[in-house]
């Protein structure tokens, strides 16, 4: 899908970027053409008028500086007088070159007149022709009719060459433009991509978290039917796997509503000592039954209160010290600590567990993510930390983990003072 997706994107923006780049190179190829054809006119313009200022200054015009001025231009020179071809103009050709059309399109130029026209020669070739008609005031022995001839070969070449310049320009800009939109396509679909293999794999974890209960209670429903002795056994154990599921089922609502940018706090103001102690109090017997005995430390000093949701920050402490309580040795002490800070309250939940190794102190934080297998043989869905972490997060603030002191491990929570 995200292949599919970028190459399309790609395509139109090859599309897209060779139309704007053709526009551009045909504008400015059509600019240089016509800079081209005016300087080729000026050209023979400036060579007519040349020989026409020699002309009104001069008596006698010589054929040399004629050769000459013809080849400073690179024209041919026609000129007549009274209808007459000029001797030099029988001798270079040029008289051989003009069709009556192009005469009669001269004969129409009133006296003091120019123009500038193409023409097919008599011998099939193309021509530029720069005409004047001299006004009699200006002459003494000289023509009436002044052209300047020359061949639209060497211009049709050089906008030829403009021509392929500026397609190898627009090929080699659509090359380069295809593949930065290559480029930037995959940079724009990255986080795209990123979300969907994550969903993905929230799908594909999910339910495979959810198989194992549900075939757990399939199981022993199945037993207690055929097995009456048993039956209050395999309900009961049932009945665990209902209650894990539900909680499964609760985890996965959290972090759906978390991704879809759903979730609302309900905030208030929270003493951090008062609220510490009111988790001390919730979980100081479910710990006791579980063999560890839980701890509380509160400074002498007041705190700054904290805004919060005060049930998300209790799921968040449930969370750690569940955590705690599974992975920490029967018979050891979990400690519940608040610290006053600049900024706001650290609050840090200690077991005297294995602690958890450096390379997975970011790991554990993600989805479905669990810690060393050796630490328990218990089975979690690896995401009660990613919650906890994502509780955190929407109130401000941070949770980490650290190794102990001795041993074990620390998850610390900053959160923000409230005023």
């Amino acid at each position: 899908m995200i292949r599919s997706l970028r190459m399309r994107l790609t395509g139109l923006y090859a599309l897209l970027s060779a139309l704007v780049l053709a526009a551009a190179l045909v504008t400015g190829g059509l600019l240089e053409a016509r800079a081209l054809r005016r300087a080729s006119d000026e050209s023979l313009l400036d060579a007519a008028g040349a020989v026409a200022a020699r002309l009104a200054g001069a008596s006698i015009l010589a054929d040399s500086w004629l050769a000459e001025q013809e080849q400073v231009y690179d024209c041919r020179f026609y000129l007549e007088d009274n209808g007459v071809p000029l001797e030099h103009t029988l001798k270079n050709g040029a008289a051989a070159l003009l069709t009556s059309d192009a005469l009669g399109r001269c004969g129409a130029l009133g006296a003091g007149q120019n123009a500038v026209f193409d023409f097919e020669a008599a011998n099939g070739d193309s021509y530029r022709c720069a005409a004047m008609a001299l006004a009699p005031v200006n002459l003494r022995h000289g023509p009436r009719l002044l052209l300047a001839l020359r061949s639209t070969a060497d211009l049709s070449a050089q906008l030829a060459g403009v021509g392929a310049k500026y397609a190898l320009l627009w090929l080699g800009g659509t090359v380069l433009l295809t593949a930065a939109g290559a480029l930037l396509a995959h940079i724009a679909l990255k986080p795209t991509a990123a979300a969907l293999r994550q969903q993905n794999e929230f799908i594909a974890a999910a339910s495979h978290e959810l198989r194992a209960p549900l075939a757990v209670i399939k199981s022993s429903l199945q037993a207690a039917a055929s097995e009456p002795a048993r039956r209050e056994k395999l309900l009961g154990i049932a009945g665990a796997e209902v209650t894990r599921l539900q909680r499964l089922t609760e985890e996965l609502l959290f972090l759906a509503g978390q991704d879809a940018h759903i979730l609302r706090l309900t905030p208030e103001e929270l003493e951090p000592d008062t609220f510490l102690l009111e988790v001390w109090e919730a979980w100081r017997a479910p710990l006791r039954q579980s063999g560890h005995e839980l701890t509380l430390d509160l400074p002498d000093e007041p705190f700054s209160p904290i805004r919060a949701d005060k049930a998300r920050l209790e799921q968040l402490f449930g969370i750690l010290l569940h955590n705690a309580m599974e992975y920490a040795p029967e018979g050891t002490a979990i400690e519940l600590k608040a610290e006053r800070r600049n900024t706001g309250t650290l609050f840090s939940v200690r077991d005297h567990g294995p602690g958890v190794p450096d390379a997975d102190k970011q790991r554990i934080f993600r989805r479905f993510a669990r810690g060393d297998e050796c630490r328990t043989g218990k089975e979690h869905f690896g995401l009660g930390l990613s919650i906890a972490h994502q509780i955190a997060l929407l109130h401000g603030g941070t949770l980490w983990v650290e190794d102990a002191p001795g041993g074990g491990a620390v998850f610390l929570v900053q959160l923000p003072s409230g005023r």
